[in-house]
């Protein structure tokens, strides 16, 4: 797929200066109800002043975007192909065979795919782990979106052949992707996970410059934690500590089988936890014990990783039922709306570098939502007793009607102005894709 300029692709020029009058504006540090006027000049919040609602957004509430720091762009081609497994037959028999099926157009459209949802569903941030080939692909239409995010390429050495590749072209692989990005667009490291990785990938890792984004999945299953590599280490984060993968600028999505001293690890080095519930449940992987995480001073995030484990892209929707679990896990007050509300906006920006995103506030980028609450939503929300738990429990996918990205409106009540369209028909590129996997030899 052909790179296309910014210009060509349809994006407009943010440093116009343009406002919305609202009916009332939230972030992590509380809900405002009230007229209020957002000014947004060269992608900032350059005013936020009370003001009459009224006009075309007058009855909507403002809130900063939702940041994704953990995805997969390229598995939600596969939406409803891998089904009733764990872990590790999910990737081994559909999820590997079916990403080394892509070539440059079938992940154009599983990209272009995943963003439709993800701007209607108020996400402004994200974090893409990438696939093995093709990833300058899904940088070039993040780009041309005028998306926000950090983008990888996976990283295996160690696995099935037809989704592997030796460490030097790894490496040239990284550079190219790195080199193509730009704009709000950077990029993170992605080694797949513990099993798929030689230790020459983690002594490559080790020697990234301190600050460099990376990211992996830890501890996400039992029969993962059962390989002699990691019970012999004591655990999957005490490994990838000891490889030097962990600290401020590192993630490890799932860590849902934590072994003794692992969240002390976690704390002291400063490294983030991904919880993705969704898809922990769906591959019957468990429930991280987020309370206890938050009370050892770990920094946790939300996410929903792939659609091909969640069968949605809907981040407040996984938030949702991240706040559910922890119920049980502890109490319904273990973990309070401020800090899941934090989780996945300022905190999740903080996480991937960003930090002038995730705030409403002057000074700060332009990436912000506008959901219109129903009438019925509006008459409960004013006596609602938490009402950021309130907001963060709205159906975002039916109720977010603008997303803005540094200035730039991505979506606008069903229209996606800085998107391409699909180089293919999905239902042909959905076949072609599954095609090709069944052909391909899985074994290692």
């Amino acid at each position: 797929m052909a790179a296309v300029s910014p210009a060509a692709a349809g994006i407009h020029n943010t440093s116009m200066e343009t406002f919305f009058d609202v009916a009332g504006i939230a972030d992590w540090r509380g809900f405002h109800p009230g007229g209020y006027r957002i000014s947004v000049d060269n992608g900032v919040i350059s005013g936020l002043t009370s003001h009459a609602s009224g006009g075309r957004w007058g009855d909507c509430i403002a809130l900063p975007g939702l940041v994704q720091t953990h995805l997969h762009l390229g598995q939600t081609l596969f939406r409803g192909m891998a089904e009733g497994r764990t872990l590790l037959p999910w990737l081994k028999e559909r999820i590997w065979p079916l990403e080394a099926s892509h070539d440059e157009d079938t992940l154009a459209s599983s990209v272009i795919l995943s963003l439709k949802e993800l701007f209607s569903a108020g996400c402004t941030g994200l974090l893409d782990m990438g696939v093995l080939r093709h990833s300058r692909v899904t940088v070039d239409i993040l780009r041309r979106a005028g998306a926000r995010a950090l983008c990888g390429n996976s990283l295996m050495d160690t696995g099935p052949p037809c989704y592997t590749a030796d460490l030097g072209w790894l490496m040239e692989e990284s550079a190219a992707v790195a080199a193509a990005c730009g704009d709000t667009v950077g990029y993170v490291y992605t080694p797949r996970f513990a099993l798929s990785c030689s230790p020459g990938i983690w002594e490559w890792m080790a020697g990234l410059p301190p600050g460099t984004p990376r990211t992996t999945h830890a501890s996400e299953s039992t029969a993962e934690m059962e390989h002699p590599l990691l019970a012999s280490a004591g655990g999957n984060v005490k490994y990838l500590h000891e490889m030097g993968f962990t600290g401020a600028s590192t993630l490890l999505a799932h860590c849902v089988h934590l072994q003794e001293g692992e969240a002390e690890i976690l704390r002291s080095t400063g490294t983030t936890v991904v919880h993705c519930p969704w898809a922990n449940l769906r591959l019957g992987s468990g429930i991280a014990d987020v309370p206890a995480l938050a009370a050892s001073g770990v920094r946790v995030t939300v996410a929903c990783d792939g659609a091909a484990c969640n069968n949605r892209l809907d981040l407040a929707g996984d938030v949702r039922l991240a706040m559910g679990t922890a119920s049980v896990k502890a109490s319904p007050s273990s973990v309070d709306s401020t800090s899941w509300f934090h989780s996945v906006t300022e905190g999740a920006a903080r996480a991937l570098g960003w930090h002038d995103v995730g705030r409403l506030d002057v000074g700060w980028r332009a990436d912000l939502v506008l959901l219109r609450p129903s009438p019925v939503e509006r008459d409960e929300l004013p006596e609602a007793e938490d009402p950021l738990r309130y907001l963060l429990e709205l159906p975002w996918p039916e109720r977010t009607v603008l997303t803005m990205i540094d200035g730039l409106v991505v979506y606008e009540e069903k229209d996606f102005p800085s998107l391409p369209p699909l180089p293919m028909e999905l239902r042909k590129t959905r076949k072609t894709v599954l095609e090709r996997a069944l052909t391909l030899e899985t074994r290692v």
